[in-house]
């Protein structure tokens, strides 16, 4: 035998049933109003007896007021969104000393009045370059060089100019221009004031050695020697021989004085090899 409380459908069926008798009954019997009271404890009563719940019986047979409201579902805890992580306050700003280059090793500023500042180059000596018009470039000499009279050298494409103290100057000239430069040998010089004259940029110049200059320029070559003949280098002693180098285009001639070690002139042109005469 099936002990089991209905359920579902058949708990409503029979709730429904029993409704329908209980009714019936208190219509035949309703002469007493006040015991309709007393019907709906005996339906009660058998819900009880059934084993069923007092509430939903109740709720079903419509008899029982519901005793309080279902309660509202809790609401559901909305998700917060973590914070933001805080942005660092920008770093200051440091303002980066800019370095200073070290000092760099330069020739002495150039002085119209002091061949010592004057530097010899392919194209130029000082303020003579090779190539200008011969008056206005020999002009520039006159804070430093004497111009010597026409008659100390009878040739008319050179000129001479002489210092105070040291090495003569000699311009030549081909068309009104400037074509070659020398600097000593030509008038004699006081061999202490070698130290006024120009130099190149490596600082070499009349008194420099033979050895100073294979030491300074690799490209060094031997040009022949000042005798007008050509000798080869190992015959050239006693005979002012003549070293070159090239440089933008012209020559730089170094020609060795009587010792065969010192520089005596500078000659600076086109052609690597002075003239053997600047005046005859």
């Amino acid at each position: 035998m099936n002990t089991e409380p209905p359920e579902g459908d058949d708990l409503q069926r029979m709730l429904v049933s029993m409704k329908h008798e209980v009714l019936t009954r208190a219509d035949q019997q309703r002469p007493l109003p006040k015991r309709r009271g007393r019907h709906v404890g005996i339906v009660i009563g058998v819900i009880a007896v059934l084993g069923i719940g007092l509430g939903s019986g109740a709720v079903a047979l419509g008899l029982v007021p519901q005793p309080f409201e279902a309660a509202a579902p809790s609401p559901s805890p909305t998700p917060t969104e973590p914070p933001a992580p805080s942005t660092p306050a920008a770093a200051p700003i440091e303002n980066t000393p800019t370095a200073t280059p070290g000092p760099t090793t330069t020739r002495p500023a150039y002085a119209p009045d002091d061949p010592a500042t004057w530097t010899i180059s392919g194209d130029e000596v000082g303020p003579v370059a090779l190539g200008g018009d011969t008056t206005a470039e020999t002009d520039d000499l006159a804070g430093a060089y004497a111009e010597e009279p026409a008659s100390a050298c009878p040739n008319p494409d050179v000129s001479l100019f002489r210092p105070d103290h040291g090495p003569v100057l000699t311009v030549t000239s081909r068309d009104g221009k400037v074509d070659g430069v020398a600097i000593g040998l030509l008038g004699g010089f006081d061999p202490a004031s070698l130290a006024a004259s120009p130099k190149t940029a490596e600082g070499a110049g009349i008194g420099s050695t033979i050895d100073d200059l294979r030491a300074t320029y690799p490209d060094l070559r031997y040009t022949g020697a000042a005798n007008g003949t050509t000798v080869p280098e190992s015959a050239s002693a006693g005979l002012f021989p003549f070293f070159t180098i090239e440089r933008g285009g012209y020559s730089i001639t170094f020609e060795l004085g009587s010792d065969d070690v010192h520089v005596g002139m500078v000659w600076v042109s086109s052609d690597p090899v002075p003239p053997y005469e600047f005046c005859g």
